[in-house]
């Protein structure tokens, strides 16, 4: 499988991003930026928790690493949560772009529109560690990436792969075709999949039943010797998707995609790089349940403009950035086909961006880096006066935000302005430490500001105008040893919040406002080999978050985690065994209580067994195999959402065991 998610390895990006490569055995790598030396040399290393099963979008993948949860709704579009932070608190982008789902419940977060093996890199950096990549990211950033294709001598190269996974019939079938030289190139990726319901450890049918398909054409061009030309087209379609977790289907969920880059590299002056980026995301999305249907669109467009340059002994990184993105939703009574309530009246938030990164080296210990950007936000709402429901019950979105609010002004503008400065020293040839002190300001987003629901939908759910961007002013510090064998690292971070935007219900309805907060957490892997063919690798995570304001836990927050994987490899063989420990989680907000939070339980723990091998033939041919959940055990992601369950409210339940296959070959 070109993509072989079996044996991802986890490269710690410590110089540029790009330094990191490709194994030989593998096109998809995983970065994982966690600020270690930004030396010249970079340290390497498996991590365990990438998971070896395959996987159905970029969400489930993300889930698997040291730090990363997700949030379940049903069988796929698992919403990630870094740090304890989710959402928009996330920079997530495709192949250079935004995408901005078309759920405002979040049936389709911009993961759900990545087909895994169609990426030849995945970056993940957490925490605030980059201006370039847009405002916020307080909780990381996160880059599904295509490189220019190496192509063979024949002039084309072809993968085929297909996956299947027994419990819920889920498969997946994808092709990678690309033809051409270093002078250009045109590929074609199609990739299509679907499941029925899986079966949790008890044995409980999950409506978790989807169809997908997405295809993509991309080119490229070299203008000259220093001048590439890249430009692609991408459309994704979902059909038939169950979320128990929403208390709505989606019949359908459509993407267009358009990128276009450009890049020339300077060969005389201070001048390095020339980065021209421009995408365009189109999203139509339904929702529906035997009441009400709800059609909406989240379209987005953008354009980053990166120079890198050297002067004064400093690499520089400056440029600017835009971004742009009108939603529109409302809900429509399927007996009458009458509008019920609005969930986005004509959204837009308009960003602009200018932004400045600089790296130094110190001599040869020391490395310095720092960055600031600014962003001009503006968000307005075009919808607001139209007037939803009938009778005594007809209201406007406005009427809904000055009842809840006492707000009638319905736009606003931001000035914000965020940045980051990290110190890494290398003690000796086996220690490094890393502190890094960052600023980033994250603006909310369409439905924080503008959602109104009525009480059709159970109680009213009700956005804030005027509410007040997160200020987020993080410390993280990183402790890290390479010693040939054994190769261990220690983080701690702490994250004082300034106008958290907070979700909460007074008993009425669903509201947000402004509160301070802290997350705070540690993070510790280790990697010891012990032979040529046996390594073990082991990490751990542990996070928590308060509202400082009333001293009461924030919802949504990972427990502590620990996984340990013994992995042997020998010639063309891999077997690997996983354990993953999950404690319970008993710091939580739930509705119920009086800070009426989003946690719909204590969360009990459990301890889950995966075991996998895998062949790969010198002629191509790969073939991996593997179960996970071997025992069949019930659990849930204490992140995950409610449904109800013969009367009573549960979580979404994760599968039980799961037996997988997965088939490739390449020429």
């Amino acid at each position: 499988m070109k993509k072989q998610i079996l044996s991802l390895a986890v490269t710690l990006a410590v110089s540029e991003l790009a330094m990191a490569g490709h194994d030989d055995d593998q096109n998809l790598v995983i970065e994982i930026n966690r600020g270690l030396p930004q030396l010249e040399t970079a340290i390497r290393e498996t991590t365990t928790g990438v998971q070896a099963s395959p996987v159905s979008d970029g969400g489930e993948l993300l889930q698997s690493l040291t730090g990363v949860s997700a949030i379940r709704m049903g069988g796929r579009a698992l919403d990630p949560v870094i740090r304890g932070q989710k959402e928009t608190q996330l920079n997530i982008l495709l192949d250079g772009g935004y995408i901005h789902g078309g759920c405002p419940n979040r049936m389709d977060p911009p993961t759900s529109y990545t087909s895994v093996d169609s990426y030849d890199r995945v970056t993940v950096i957490k925490g605030n560690r980059t201006v370039v990549y847009g405002g916020g990211g307080s909780g990381g950033t996160v880059l599904f990436e295509r490189d220019w294709p190496m192509i063979d001598e024949k002039g084309y190269n072809v993968d085929l792969a297909g996956s299947y996974r027994g419990n819920g019939d889920q498969w997946e079938l994808g092709a990678d075709l690309v033809a051409g030289d270093d002078d250009g190139y045109i590929r074609f990726i199609t990739h299509k999949g679907g499941a029925g319901d899986y079966e949790d450890g008890d044995g409980n049918d999950v409506s978790s039943r989807y169809d997908t398909k997405s295809n993509a054409i991309l080119g490229g061009i070299r203008l000259g010797d220093n001048t590439t030309l890249q430009a692609s087209f991408e459309k994704a379609d979902e059909e038939d998707v169950s979320f128990p977790g929403a208390m709505m289907d989606s019949p359908y969920a459509k993407a267009k995609n358009s990128r276009i880059k450009l890049e020339h590299q300077f060969t005389q002056g201070a001048l390095r790089q020339l980065k021209v980026e421009a995408y365009k995301s189109d999203v139509v999305h339904l929702m529906e349940n035997t009441m009400m249907t709800s059609p909406s669109t989240s379209d987005t467009d953008g354009l980053r403009i990166v120079l890198d340059a050297h002067a004064a002994d400093i690499d520089w990184t400056f440029g600017a950035d835009m971004k742009n993105n009108d939603r529109d939703a409302e809900a429509f009574m399927i007996s009458t086909g009458a509008p019920a309530f609005s969930q986005w009246p004509g959204v837009e938030i308009d960003q602009k961006g200018l932004f400045v990164e600089g790296e130094k080296a110190l001599g040869n210990d020391d490395v310095v880096k720092a960055g600031v950007r600014y962003d001009h936000v503006k968000a307005s709402a075009s919808r607001t006066n139209e007037s939803f429901g009938m009778g005594m019950g007809a209201h406007t979105p406005l009427s809904q935000y000055q009842t809840y609010y006492g707000e009638s002004d319905i736009d606003s503008t931001e000035h914000n302005v965020g940045g980051f400065t990290s110190w890494t020293h290398r003690l000796n040839d086996q220690y490094t430490v890393e502190t890094t002190l960052s600023r980033s300001v994250r603006t909310a987003d369409a439905t924080e500001r503008y959602i109104a629901r009525n009480p059709m939908m159970g109680n009213d759910w009700i956005g804030n105008p005027q509410i007040e961007p997160e200020k987020h002013h993080q410390l993280e510090v990183v402790f890290a040893s390479n010693n040939d064998d054994l190769n261990w690292s220690l983080t701690g971070w702490y994250n004082r919040v300034d106008d958290y935007i907070l979700r909460y219900n007074n008993g009425a309805a669903d509201l947000y406002k402004n509160v301070d907060a802290a997350l705070y957490g540690i993070e510790a892997e280790a990697n010891y080999q012990f032979n040529d063919n046996l390594s073990l690798a082991t990490s751990l995570s542990w996070l928590r978050g308060k509202n400082k304001d009333d001293n009461t836990d924030l919802s949504r927050i990972s427990p502590l985690e620990l996984n340990t994987s013994l992995d042997y490899v020998k010639n063309q063989w891999k077997l690997g065994a996983e354990w993953k420990l999950v404690a319970q989680q008993n710091d939580v907000c739930l509705s119920s209580d009086a800070c009426g939070g989003q946690d719909v339980r204590e969360t009990p723990g459990y301890g889950l067994v995966n075991v996998h091998g895998e062949y790969a033939a010198k002629s191509g041919f790969v073939v991996a195999m593997g179960v996970d959940n071997l025992f069949d055990k019930a659990y849930t992601l204490h992140e995950s959402r409610d449904y109800v369950l013969d009367s009573d409210p549960v979580q979404v339940a994760e599968p039980g065991q799961n037996v997988w296959l997965r088939v490739s070959t390449k020429f």
